[in-house]
């Protein structure tokens, strides 16, 4: 279970350097509708906000663990849904990939988690 933990706080950490990665980077030009940078910029928050959620319930009962992992999953796939539409190029490749990666092992921990 400490491993899982581990890997778990590991994925959390690299989503949230991919997301702070990204946003060093400028939107490429005509890469999605004109309300993208505003979406871009509050799915970040919301998602560090998710990030921060899952690593504060990490001692918790199974029960409010499960809660944090769906929400964050709901979260996390509400934030692939804006880089699909907003991002571009590689650079939506990368973040696409690197959020499946993310969803799959959110996912992972919460059947645990969440068992019945």
């Amino acid at each position: 279970m400490i491993r899982q933990e581990h890997n778990s706080r590991r994925s959390v950490t690299k989503l949230a350097a991919l997301v702070l990665g990204w946003l060093l980077c400028s939107l490429p030009a005509g890469a999605g509708p004109s309300s993208c940078p505003r979406e871009l910029g509050s799915t970040d928050i919301t998602l560090i906000k998710s990030i921060l959620h899952v690593r504060g319930v990490r001692h918790a009962p199974e029960g409010q663990q499960c809660e944090a992992y769906r929400l964050h999953i709901a979260t996390v796939s509400k934030v692939r849904d804006v880089f699909e539409r907003c991002l571009a190029g590689t650079t939506r490749d990368l973040e696409l990939r690197g959020l499946d990666g993310t969803l799959d092992e959110a996912n992972s921990v919460a059947a645990r988690v969440c068992a019945p």
